[in-house]
């Protein structure tokens, strides 16, 4: 990527997504994304320096700031630490290096969330050694699919996670979605003390249900005030980092246009009054922001059940946009095609997955969460063929929902009113979701809940995809 193009980036607010007159257009970030200075100055190449370590971060206004984890951006002296961190941002084909060290006193990975990379690269605790404190690994990747990703730790999640390390992915593909203004949108909690300090506290409950936040973040801020244009058509990516909390987003008053999954845009947009978000999972809204100069509209999370009588944490307020001038231009056409997604078939090598948790008798020991009566890393390897299409059935006996990640590649939701690709989907308390899946990507792969927690103590296991022969 040349100097014209980071320059680009760096100073893009508001932006029509596309290309002009058939040439290549600048790599724009979305608003909200920080991206990593790329020093490589070849257009299809792209060349990072990543920190991970202690840093600063203030929560609340006011309050005093948080001694964190955080990713930073070793090119950027006066990047300290970011929540969320810096992000990557290019276009499908574009070759990723990505010059890792960490600072942190405990080993660590990058998971690069639902990237298809090569499994020596995915970051995962079967794939690759752990980079230990002070050491340094040089990750590389093809960017394959255009859509929304991220990336955080795979070891110790349930705590570097939680402590501030993650990150967006943005990829851009040949067909974009026309648009006033992209925009990226980090859906997080965290567990403050009353001082504005991290929360050192894990209850009984965190371990069994997922750790749930008192303060409701977007971008790493509490509800923070945004500024947009009247009658603006926006790109909203939508990303839950949380550990345990589900998002149930809603504009009052207003319905949801859903153009994208976790694995890019879909054949056709949908609309619904709300939208749930587990763990892990990304989605794409295109929103007209209608009304007069000066009209606040609220982004809210509203009340979903996910098992165990959790305390209700809807409805809240996320983020409010504050409606000011117009954009200059008029409102940019639908795209005249949408994702091209061709269905898998509903005929192939069946596998069952049964999820269940075991709440110990003794108060002071941990629980622990199962697929097949397995807990990791007590497992037992799934063996698969490159190139086997299967469906996977995921049975939840527990109490509670979990959201499933198979890292590695996408599936399609097969008895679902829309068709798209996932990388993470929801399996609600007492009820079965079926997916179709083709291995196409040769290696071990981890499949686990995405409530931290939960993989930690057991609910994740090894997908061993065996390479064809030539």
């Amino acid at each position: 990527m040349n100097a014209r193009r980071i320059a680009f980036l760096m100073s893009s607010i508001v932006v029509a997504c596309g290309d002009v007159d058939g040439a290549e257009a600048p790599i724009e970030a979305p608003i909200g994304a920080r991206p990593l200075i790329d020093v490589d100055p070849a257009a299809d190449r792209i060349e990072v320096s990543l920190v991970a370590g202690p840093a600063k971060w203030t929560y609340l206004p006011g309050k005093a700031a948080a001694d964190v984890w955080a990713y930073r951006d070793d090119n950027d002296p006066a990047d300290l630490g970011q929540i969320p961190g810096p992000a990557i941002v290019g276009r499908v084909g574009d070759h990723v290096t990505v010059h890792f060290r960490s600072e942190l006193p405990e080993p660590t990975t990058i998971h690069w969330h639902g990237l298809r990379v090569a499994a020596s690269h995915d970051g995962s605790n079967v794939s690759q050694s752990p980079v230990e404190p002070g050491g340094a690994f040089t990750y590389e990747f093809t960017l394959t699919d255009a859509g929304t990703f991220w990336f955080h730790p795979h070891l110790d999640g349930d705590v570097q996670i939680e402590r501030g390390l993650y990150a967006p992915i943005i990829v851009r593909g040949d067909d974009e979605v026309g648009a006033d203004a992209d925009r990226l949108l980090v859906l997080d909690d965290v567990k403050l003390e009353s001082t504005g300090a991290l929360s050192t506290t894990i209850t009984s409950l965190d371990l069994m249900v997922g750790r749930q936040g008192n303060v409701l973040l977007v971008n790493g801020a509490r509800q923070p005030r945004l500024d947009a244009a009247v009658g603006a058509r926006e790109r909203w990516r939508l990303l839950n980092t949380a550990n345990g909390t589900y998002f149930n987003v809603a504009l009052p008053g207003r319905s949801l246009r859903v153009i994208a999954w976790d694995g890019g845009l879909l054949p056709e947009p949908y609309e619904a009054d709300s939208l749930l978000i587990a763990p892990g999972e990304r989605y794409e809204l295109l929103v007209d922001l209608d009304g007069v100069e000066g009209d606040e509209i609220e982004l809210r999370t509203l009340h979903y059940d996910r098992g165990h009588e959790l305390p209700d944490l809807g409805p809240r307020t996320l983020a409010t946009f504050v409606l000011g001038p117009p954009p200059t231009h008029p409102r940019p056409d639908a795209p005249a095609r949408w994702g091209t997604v061709a269905p898998l078939p509903d005929t192939a090598t069946r596998r069952e997955f049964v999820l269940r948790e075991e709440e110990p008798a003794d108060p002071s020991a941990e629980p622990r969460f199962y697929i097949n009566d397995e807990a990791f890393p007590l497992t037992t390897p799934v063996i698969s063929n490159q190139g086997d299409l299967e469906i996977w059935e995921l049975r939840n006996d527990a109490e509670m929902d979990h959201p499933f990640h198979l890292h590695g590649t996408f599936f399609q939701v097969l008895d679902a009113p829309h068709l798209g690709w996932k990388d993470t989907v929801n399996v609600p308390m007492k009820s079965t979701v079926r997916f179709a899946v083709r291995l196409d990507n040769p290696g071990e792969w981890m499949f686990h809940c995405h409530i931290l927690e939960h993989a930690e103590r057991g609910m994740m296991g090894v997908l061993h995809v065996l390479e064809a022969s030539p």
